[in-house]
């Protein structure tokens, strides 16, 4: 109510009231003379717009009749008859009934070509229009000046408006309401249903406000009293009339009314970026010609809101082609389009021209022109069901076309912004298809896979030289060189740099292992009178050189202590190496971060294990596939080391321990057609893109067509979602183990050649522990006793005697794991047996695997301090009460550290 009162207030300003009427006005009129305009650009159905201008004409001139008659009873305040205006006044009134009459007639030029009036209906109407047109001219030019008019007549002028109120109903909207009903169910243009649609939404509430306008009495009924002003009411239903009718005209000209434009005009811009980034995108990636029908359906579907059943890709076989291209489509050619498209020379000339044929606009422009070129489209149309039919041109002929099928979105049009969308989606297929057609994009994919891993090999290889170089940089920095004598069992220092480099006085500490591996080298120049070079590790952990030289002094020896250069390593294990080409992965072995772990893995370095390890950190520096033969105890931990020295986030296992049934490990693995199953599960091989590794124990359980799908994903770097031509680009690492033997598996017919191809390429196996020698798994045993042992004070007491590596080669165990559990357990022994299980330091993560989660073992609480440490945990646990646990602390200490690293 408060609103309506402000109205009213503004309203009630004569001046006001008087602007708005006369602002409508202008709007009618301007919109006038564009209709003017158009009538000389229309092509065709001129008389429409003559119904249309005799329309806005006759608005025009009742409104004016309103607009002088609020200038001069409520403004001036005159008083009496004016003859000139009551002339004015009668003159449009008595056009008034042929003004409605004009809007029959427009809806039977609208939906009709040529309109066939019934004689009886024909002249009812017109001796209606003369009696009424006569009387009120008769007023107007009879009673011209003569003296103010007695009431009766006044009330006769005014219920004869009424009756033609009466008239316009029952005589003209009933039943042209009822013949708009009837012609909608004949066959007529979609977008003439459109106009007709259009043009009635505007009738009612036309004849509503001219209800409104023309009778007083009525809007006494309707609005209450206080606010009742004829004229506020009359200058709201002018202002909305003229708007509504500029509405429809705007409206009516973008559904192509009267054929001045030739496509249905959309509001929307055209823009290419937003449209098409995706979709271009999946295009790059098409790989076969079966490919770009998903595409294809994908893209009308996402751009347009067609179904995917409802659009067709059909790729046009040339006569010159073989029969082994990969595709076309289900229902091949048609045979009515490639009859239209070779011998109707009507149909191909439109197609190069109009590029397109949509079926509304066709039909459209059929219904109005009597053109035997739009009737032969409609006829091709109507024959291959189609709504839109799109060629796809490659230089001048048609090598594949588009066929949306007829109602795909029933009620919408195709605008010119969906036109532009098509063609330029054409165009790109056209690329596409002709690439497709003329060239083995397979082959170039799995060259370019092939080519990205060697790169990505090389890159990873360049890496491990620079840190490698690095670690020698940072010893070398001043060439230090340290000088010792042994002499009388005693060490004398002779440079400063001899302390910086030992670190400890050698005679108090006779137990650590850097003295005991000094007086061992030099008790052996002393014994064979010759130079002797070892190494060792300082206080740091830092690996250095001792070299032993005779003195000239009887039972003195000169000891040099240097940290080693590359030479230095690379002859150590000179005699294991055979090949020169890995001299650089022992130089990487020792010096970095990846060999590392390798080591921690396998501290042997017989000829053997450290072939074996080379092969190792060669695998991990690639990407490649990798097939290991491993004992089972053995697969985590070398499965832990390649995916920590990829640099990957998440390790996937997947453990099978029977044949595979029902295609779930497929399913898993690739994903579900949508078509059949939408149940919305990425795909594990899409989740792990870039980030994860896949590991598959027991590979040779994996179903047949499972295998070749693997296959085709390690081969091209994508595969197809599971029974679907979709095609997924992933970079994941795979690895993969087995205890069979695949090659007997493939001759079996039970194993895909092709996944046994792909694996073979890059595949370990480690050295059986039984092929060992008794030297091999003593430097093995003694390099887990190392690990284990933290402690230096307590590793002389804890050594491992003869007796012990005896003991260990005689009963050695299949695995590496196992050995060293074994190793374990007879270093636990022994600190019991001397009394100092309780102050023996073991390794706490000698038996983890994961090389991040054993570094956090290795720190302890201290874990909680580094947030690094700290977000690893949480990515792999989620859980702050396995992390206490891990880290042997409180939960509440944990809940802590993650709300201050914000770890969620």
């Amino acid at each position: 109510m408060q609103y309506l009162s402000s109205i009213y207030t503004l309203l009630s300003n004569q001046y006001v009231t008087l602007g708005i009427m006369i602002g409508a006005w202008l709007f009618k009129a301007i919109i006038f003379f564009g209709c003017i305009f158009y009538y000389f650009s229309a092509k065709s159905r001129r008389m429409l717009l003559v119904c249309l201008l005799f329309f806005l004409g006759g608005l025009l001139a009742n409104d004016l009749t309103f607009i002088l008659q609020y200038w001069i009873r409520d403004i001036n305040h005159l008083v009496g008859d004016i003859p000139a205006f009551t002339l004015y006044c009668r003159i449009c009134w008595s056009i008034y009934i042929t003004q409605i009459q004009t809007i029959a007639l427009f809806f039977e030029f609208l939906l009709h070509k040529r309109i066939t009036l019934h004689p009886l209906t024909t002249i009812f109407h017109i001796l209606v229009n003369i009696a009424i047109s006569c009387t009120y001219l008769y007023h107007a030019f009879i009673n011209y000046g003569l003296p103010p008019l007695n009431p009766r007549t006044v009330n006769f002028e005014m219920d004869l408006i009424q009756a033609i109120h009466f008239y316009l109903l029952f005589f003209l909207l009933i039943p042209l309401f009822y013949r708009v009903l009837r012609d909608s169910n004949r066959e007529i243009p979609t977008i003439l249903r459109q106009h007709i649609r259009v043009f009635t939404s505007f009738l009612i509430p036309f004849i509503g406000f001219d209800l409104l306008n023309n009778s007083g009495q009525t809007l006494a009924w309707i609005i209450p009293t206080a606010w009742y002003h004829r004229f506020n009411v009359l200058s709201l239903t002018s202002l909305l009339s003229s708007a509504a009718i500029y509405l429809i005209i705007q409206k009516m000209l973008g559904l192509r009314f009267l054929n001045i434009r030739k496509t249905v005009e959309s509001k929307q811009k055209f823009n290419f970026i937003t449209q098409f980034k995706d979709i271009l995108e999946q295009l790059s990636y098409a790989s076969a010609l079966k490919e770009l029908a998903q595409l294809t359906q994908s893209f009308f579907q996402t751009a347009f809101s067609i179904p995917l059943g409802r659009v067709r890709l059909y790729i046009r076989k040339a006569d010159s082609e073989q029969d082994d291209h990969n595709y076309y489509d289900i229902a091949q050619t048609t045979a009515k389009v490639e009859q239209y498209i070779d011998k109707q020379e009507v149909v191909t000339q439109a197609l190069h021209k109009l590029k397109i044929f949509i079926r509304d606009d066709i039909h459209f422009s059929a219904f109005y022109e009597d053109d035997a070129q739009n009737q032969e489209i409609l006829q091709f149309l109507n024959e291959i069901n189609a709504d839109v039919f799109l060629p796809i041109f490659e230089r001048s002929g048609i090598s594949a076309y588009i066929i949306v099928e007829r109602d795909a979105r029933p009620g919408k049009l195709y605008t010119n912004k969906d036109r532009d969308e098509m063609l330029v989606f054409t165009t790109y297929v056209s690329n596409i298809i002709n690439i497709l057609k003329y060239s083995n994009l397979e082959a170039l994919h799995q060259r370019h896979k092939v080519i990205s891993e060697e790169l990505y090999y090389k890159h990873q290889e360049i890496n491990q030289y620079k840190e490698s170089i690095r670690s020698f940089l940072r010893s070398n920095k001043e060439r230090k060189v340290g000088i010792l004598f042994y002499k009388y069992r005693k060490f004398t220092l002779a440079n400063e740099a001899a302390q910086e480099l030992v670190g400890i006085d050698l005679n108090a500490n006779e137990g650590h292992p850097l003295t005991q591996a000094i007086r061992t080298l030099a008790r052996r120049v002393q014994e064979f009178k010759t130079s002797q070079t070892t190494f060792a590790h300082d206080a740091k952990g830092q690996k250095i050189i001792i070299n032993g030289i005779p003195s000239l002094e009887e039972r003195a020896t000169i000891v040099l202590i240097h940290y080693p250069e590359v030479s230095d390593i690379i002859k150590t294990h000179f005699d294991e190496l055979k090949d020169p080409s890995m001299w650089d992965y022992v130089l990487y072995l020792e010096t970095t971060q990846s060999g590392q772990l390798i080591n921690r893995l396998i501290p042997g370095n017989s000829e053997k294990l450290l072939s074996f390890k080379i092969n190792l950190l060669s695998t991990a520096l690639g990407k490649k596939a990798t097939l290991l033969d491993l004992p089972e105890e053995d697969l985590i931990p070398t499965v832990e080391v390649l995916h920590s020295i990829s640099l990957r986030q998440s390790l996937h296992t997947i453990k099978l321990t029977s044949p595979e049934k029902q295609d779930d490990v497929a399913i898993k693995l690739f994903g579900h057609n949508p078509l059949i199953k939408k149940d919305g599960i990425q795909p594990l091989l899409e989740k792990l893109d870039n980030i994860g590794t896949l590991f598959i124990q027991n590979v040779e359980y994996l179903g047949t067509e499972t295998q070749n799908y693997l296959a085709e994903f390690i081969s091209l770097g994508y595969f197809h979602k599971f029974k679907s031509d979709h095609k997924v680009f992933s970079n994941v690492r795979i690895i993969c183990s087995t205890n069979k033997n695949l090659l007997q598996l493939v001759h079996e017919g039970v194993f895909c050649q092709e996944l046994y191809d792909e694996l073979e390429q890059t595949s370990l196996v480690m050295p059986p522990m039984h092929e060992l020698s008794e030297p091999e798994v003593t430097a093995l045993a003694q390099g887990f006793a190392d690990q284990i042992v933290t402690e230096d004070t307590y590793k002389n007491l804890l050594s491992l005697t003869d007796k012990d590596t005896s003991k260990l080669y005689d009963e050695r165990p299949l695995s590496l794991r196992a050995f060293k559990d074994r190793v374990h357990q007879l270093l636990v022994q022994k600190s019991s047996k001397h009394n100092i299980s309780e102050v023996t330091k073991f390794d706490p993560a000698y038996n983890v695997s994961d090389p991040d989660i054993a570094h956090a073992v290795r720190l302890g609480k201290k874990a909680l301090k580094d947030p690094h440490v700290m977000a690893v945990l949480w990515q792999k646990f989620k859980s702050q009460s396995k992390i206490a646990t891990l880290l042997g602390v409180n939960r509440s200490s944990v809940n802590r550290r993650c709300q201050e690293y914000n770890l969620k």
